[in-house]
């Protein structure tokens, strides 16, 4: 049994060292070399999980380091942080209490929710159907989800990515900015009469989501009346708040206050997605989900797919350097995918300390950017290919497309994928280009260097438990990464300061008591007050 070094440094595990003395070796050696003598390459470095098929067989990898990063999380005893995770225990240590995200998907989640999963798909199911009706007996035809960070990001991607599952008769919109514009674009069109608000918070005292909502109550009340209660509904884990706010108790639908919310878009946060689809397609989704909870606390570390993925994260970083990751989804629908993991990656692991405090030995998380295929491509991608930075990619594909009209699109897409994977890892010689008839004067220019590495993640289908699976992936994958490195996923004290310094500069900008001293924002509260008239 290896020695378990999960409360010290983790540069104190025997196999960070091995891996720190290898690292310079393994990566001098090219892709290209290592593709040329073994052949079998990409099919030994990848693997399943649920539906998924995952290829990491184009990073500057081998066996020895592969066995010695699964001896790291052996030793860094990530297995057992993955399953007492699983199993409800308070792996959140700067809060105090479990990530109960997991058990939200669980087959009998509704014995753990207090039955909010049935409450939701009764009001979905009576949306869907017409039979919900608002102040003025009219049917309710369109819900708008007020949130924001992990309150809409999820819910909004999945929305996206499901949308061809849409119920035809009901409009399901989104809103998350302070800026008016957001909200005034989500109500555009709409009718008070027959418009359902959802107010995504879980401490219902986020500021941008309480002054939307604040808003949306008013044009309401101009539609129905000062009675606004069968059009308002709340997701939250202060239903009392939500009470207090003048929301009905029946439509209060609670929230764990042990699930983050970058992890919540299996949670009541979901119930704008819900209407959207269905409740059945919403407990496929969840099942997806649930797929690859059971793949993470079942499977071996050489056979775990969102472990091995996890490992590899951490070689990138901590042992070549790696300081970004691109996602990059060949699929239009999955176009906001970076956006949620890039808060679900960049708040989990955007950490300098450790979970009990201590400094971090080295670097953690790496910012996470990304955007649609093609788009990307032609934005990006130089960057990536000649850039002075090694940018590991996620390269997304869907194989059967939900559309293709003639049949003159999707290979087409699917051959820019793999022909981005295999020029980044290959890339072009000076002789190569020179044979191509290149100008000598600018062979320098067309020579591509290789050796970038990407991941390939292939779902068969776009469906909800394609897309549960691919969710859930992340999600282990990024806790992965931080049980290595010894740092809290769950937590996110630096989003706090900023909240707390808002009221301040508000004050100073609306009108409030001028300090009598110089700051070093005077000059800017000066002008922003002028530019407004206020001065």
């Amino acid at each position: 049994m290896a020695t378990v070094t999960s409360g010290s440094p983790p540069s104190s595990a025997p196999a960070w060292a091995a891996l720190a003395d290898i690292a310079a070796r393994v990566a001098d050696v090219s892709l290209r070399d290592r593709f040329a003598l073994d052949p079998s390459r990409s099919e030994r470095f990848a693997g399943a999980v649920g539906d998924l098929w995952v290829d990491w067989s184009r990073h500057p990898i081998d066996d020895e380091a592969l066995g010695l990063l699964v001896d790291l999380a052996d030793q860094r005893d990530v297995p057992g942080f993955c399953s007492r995770m699983l199993a409800g225990d308070m792996v959140n240590a700067t809060e105090g209490r479990p990530a109960g995200h997991t058990a939200l998907r669980a087959p009998d989640a509704d014995d753990g929710v207090t039955g909010t999963l049935g409450r939701m798909a009764d009001l979905a199911d009576r949306i869907r159907g017409g039979s919900f009706t608002g102040a003025t007996g009219e049917p309710v035809r369109a819900v708008v989800s007020l949130g924001i960070g992990g309150s809409h990001l999820g819910p909004a991607m999945a929305h996206e990515a499901l949308t061809h599952l849409a119920h035809p008769d009901v409009t399901v919109r989104f809103s998350s900015s302070l800026d008016a514009a957001d909200l005034t674009a989500a109500l555009a069109g709409l009718e008070p009469a027959t418009t359902l608000v959802v107010v995504c918070s879980k401490s219902f005292t986020t500021t941008e989501t309480m002054v939307a909502a604040d808003t949306a109550t008013a044009w309401l009340s101009e539609g129905v009346g000062d009675d606004v209660s069968r059009h308002l509904a709340a997701a939250t884990a202060a239903p009392q708040r939500a009470s207090a706010r003048g929301i009905d108790p029946d439509l209060v639908f609670a929230i764990p206050e042990s699930v983050g919310g970058r992890f919540s878009l299996s949670s009541a946060m979901g119930l704008a997605l819900m209407v959207a689809i269905g409740p059945e397609a919403f407990h496929e989704l969840l099942a997806g989900m649930h797929a690859v909870d059971r793949h993470l606390g079942e499977e071996p570390v050489d056979g775990n797919v969102p472990m091995l993925l996890g490992l590899i994260d951490v070689w990138q970083r901590s042992f070549l350097g790696a300081t970004s990751l691109a996602v990059v989804p060949y699929s239009h629908a999955l176009r906001r995918l970076p956006d949620h993991l890039q808060q679900l990656m960049m708040e989990s692991l955007g950490k300098r300390v450790t979970a009990d405090g201590s400094p971090t030995a080295g670097p953690t998380g790496p910012v996470v950017f990304g955007a649609g295929g093609t788009d990307s491509q032609h934005a990006f991608f130089q960057l990536l290919h000649q850039g002075t930075d090694v940018v590991p990619v996620d390269l997304i594909g869907v194989a059967r497309p939900v559309t293709d009209p003639r049949g003159a699109h999707h290979d087409g897409l699917m051959a820019n994928l793999l022909a981005q994977a295999e020029s980044l890892a290959f890339g072009r010689t000076d002789t190569e280009a020179a044979a191509l008839g290149v100008a000598p004067d600018l062979v320098a220019h067309q020579e591509f260097p290789g050796n970038r590495p990407s991941t390939v993640v292939l779902l068969p289908e776009l469906s909800p438990s394609t897309l549960g699976q691919l969710v859930a992936l992340y999600e282990h994958r990024t806790v992965v990464q931080a049980a290595v490195w010894g740092i809290n996923p769950f937590d996110q004290w630096g989003v706090e300061l900023g909240k707390q310094l808002t009221t301040r500069f508000h004050d100073r900008l609306t009108g409030g008591a001028d300090t009598g001293r110089e700051e070093p924002s005077s000059g800017l509260i000066r002008r922003y007050r002028g530019l407004r008239g206020r001065d």
